[in-house]
């Protein structure tokens, strides 16, 4: 079993020995695939940088306004730039359905497609996003990302500003139609509760005290009227018994009645009601003077009859009006009148305020619970209606925010310009990989070669098979075939330094970034 170091050193004899299929093979692969890579279709990369621009004012007014959500928008980009919808939309700004190229349904749909896969979106944070595309067309990727990236741009700021103003016609329409709900409702309840007498503030516990109180205070009026009439009826006795009197021809009608002379009597009176008004009037006061007059006048009488005799009073000089005590009396009787019909007009009210609450008491439960029911509703109606005035007040701010562009925006920092060096794998890297491809491949070849070659070329093999080798003798080149070897060898080490240097050559020709052979592949290919 050999060691992998005899089989390592094995193969590199057969290398050697297989030299000019080796040096071949490796340059020529080396070089097809070195010069194949200016063959290669080239492509072309523009990029635009999308910043999200968001304004202080947005911060300072956070909490009063609201504005459509940017992390939204952020969170479907990728989707909605490469939809089909919006590439189809780019391409026709673009002219592109009218390119003769393009002219075929399946050929404008291909184009799409291509687009879409050729395009990459790509987000930094939340701030900040590339949309890129690689083509091989570098005057259409440019035109490509810029017509894209701006069409999304202008669709964004249009969509947020129509959703301020959708929200706002919105909001206003809410207003007017709860506000009219809420009018609705309030005349309800009023109509109700004119009909019923019931207001938010009565229960059955307070119309049941009403009632109490209002029959305790009839029960009083009703003492208050037997009261009344007593007194009307003993002042109507007196007066009746002052017109008797003054009818049987007696000057004092309450002559004879209690202590003394009549005369004393009607003085006493009349002195006890001076002393009356004394408390509340002067000595000046008209009633006053005219009830001494007529004390004076009583004593001078009194004095007269006690010389003279007796004299008759006709009976029709005497006025009753003129009498103080008369209409004292006839003005208590009045007031006393005036208070009986208050007491009976006060019970008149209080009978009917107590049937009404007893009414109201006997249908309370289902009428106050359709009050209850329509003051929940109204409640309901009212907090919707103020919620909506707060919002329309904020969908104003917040619309006015978008027409002057302080919200939260997108704004394009570095449209994409025309690329002028293609991209993707560098041809120095291809030309490297060619490099490694030949050697491989001539490895391969010589393994190959080998391996096919069925020849003993060593007593290896021999022993292998269990032969016993006893001598080995040497190669011996003759000088023809010497001579030919070294031809071989010439033309071989020619082939691979003229391999080597055109590779060399297309080498430094991209390392110092020259065009030259391009122009010329360019020229031939028209």
């Amino acid at each position: 079993m050999q060691s992998q170091v005899e089989q390592v050193k094995q193969f590199l004899h057969a290398v050697y020995a297989r030299r000019h299929l080796f040096i071949i093979i490796a340059a020529s692969v080396a070089l097809i695939v070195v010069f194949s890579s200016f063959f290669r279709t080239k492509v072309y990369e523009a990029k635009s940088t999308v910043f999200i621009e968001r304004n202080v004012i947005n911060s300072l007014m956070q909490g009063i306004t609201v504005s459509p959500s940017m992390e939204d928008r952020i969170r479907v980009l990728r989707y909605y730039m490469l939809s089909r919808d919006l590439v189809t939309r780019t391409l026709k700004q673009m002219d592109m359905d009218a390119d003769e190229r393009y002219l075929e349904a399946d050929q404008f749909e291909g184009l799409v497609a291509s687009c879409q896969e050729q395009t990459t979106i790509s987000v930094r944070g939340n701030d900040l996003f590339f949309v890129s595309m690689i083509n091989p067309d570098p005057y259409f990727t440019k035109e490509y990302i810029n017509t894209l990236v701006n069409i999304y741009v202008e669709e964004n700021l249009a969509a947020k500003r129509e959703e301020s103003y959708g929200a706002n016609r919105f909001l206003s329409e809410q207003v007017t139609f709860y506000k009219q709900k809420l009018d609705e409702i309030d005349a309800k309840i009023i109509e109700f509760r004119k009909e019923t007498g019931i207001y938010s503030t009565i229960n059955e516990t307070t119309l049941m005290a009403q009632i109490a109180k209002d029959e305790e205070t009839l029960t009083t009026i009703k003492g208050q009227k037997i009261e009344s009439y007593a007194t009307i009826k003993t002042i109507k006795m007196q007066l009746s018994m002052m017109r008797e009197t003054t009818a049987l021809g007696f000057s004092d009608p309450f002559g004879g009645i209690g202590a003394g002379s009549g005369t004393d009597y009607r003085i006493e009176q009349l002195q006890a009601k001076v002393d009356e008004l004394l408390l509340v009037y002067n000595d000046q006061y008209p009633t006053v003077v005219k009830l001494r007059d007529q004390i004076e006048e009583l004593q001078r009488r009194e004095r007269e009859d006690q010389t003279t005799a007796p004299v008759v009073v006709e009976q029709d000089k005497y006025n009753p009006v003129e009498d103080p005590i008369y209409v004292d009396l006839k003005m208590r009787a009045n007031t006393a009148q005036s208070d009986l019909n208050a007491l009976l007009a006060k019970e008149k009210d209080l009978v009917a305020s107590i049937r009404t609450n007893q009414d109201l008491l006997r249908s309370f439960p289902n009428e106050k619970k359709r009050l209850n029911d329509l003051d929940r509703e109204r409640a309901m109606q009212a907090d919707i209606y103020g919620k909506l005035l707060q919002r329309v007040g904020v969908s104003e701010v917040s619309k006015q925010m978008e027409v002057s562009d302080k919200a939260t925006t997108f704004r394009i920092v570095d449209p994409a310009i025309q690329p002028t060096r293609p991209v993707g794998t560098k041809r120095i890297f291809i030309m490297l990989f060619g490099l490694i491809a030949g050697l491989a491949a001539g490895l391969g070849a010589v393994y190959i070669a080998e391996h096919v070659d069925n020849t003993i070329k060593g007593p290896l093999p021999l022993r292998a098979l269990g032969v016993t080798v006893l001598a080995e003798i040497p190669f011996i080149w003759s000088d023809a075939e010497t001579k030919l070897m070294q031809k071989k060898d010439k033309a071989a080490l020619a082939f691979a330094t003229v391999c080597a240097i055109m590779i060399g050559v297309m080498l430094l020709h991209d390392l110092l970034g020259m065009s030259f052979i391009d122009r010329i592949l360019t020229n031939l290919g028209t």
